[in-house]
């Protein structure tokens, strides 16, 4: 997994470094969510928030994730992805979260 250079973490995190380990380690957590930037069904830029423990598949392995944030617990990643959507907003005058983290990073 690759994991975005400022990545946003929700401040219920207590231990991001830990998190982060764990997650590249394979191991889960059961409040954690990920905030993951994947291609559309159009071939854009799509943001998606997903458990970690859908990051053990066969799949996820064989595709790595760019994970650009870490969540604790549902309603927080819904709350983070709303704060990146008004931060694109400010930023650039578009409602597109997706796009605007796609533009300011490698993601491909």
């Amino acid at each position: 997994m690759v994991f975005y250079d400022k990545l946003y973490i929700s401040p219920l995190i207590r231990n991001p470094r830990k998190i982060r380990r764990d997650l590249q380690r394979g191991k889960g957590h059961l409040s954690i969510y990920v905030l993951l930037l994947a291609h559309g069904p159009e071939g854009g830029p799509q943001l998606e928030i997903m458990h970690c423990a859908n990051l053990q598949t066969r799949y996820y392995r064989a595709h790595p994730p760019f994970i650009v944030g870490i969540a604790n617990g549902r309603a927080d990643a819904v709350e983070m992805v709303n704060d990146l959507t008004n931060e694109a907003f400010q930023m650039t005058g578009q409602w597109s979260a997706a796009k605007y983290l796609a533009d300011r990073t490698a993601f491909h």
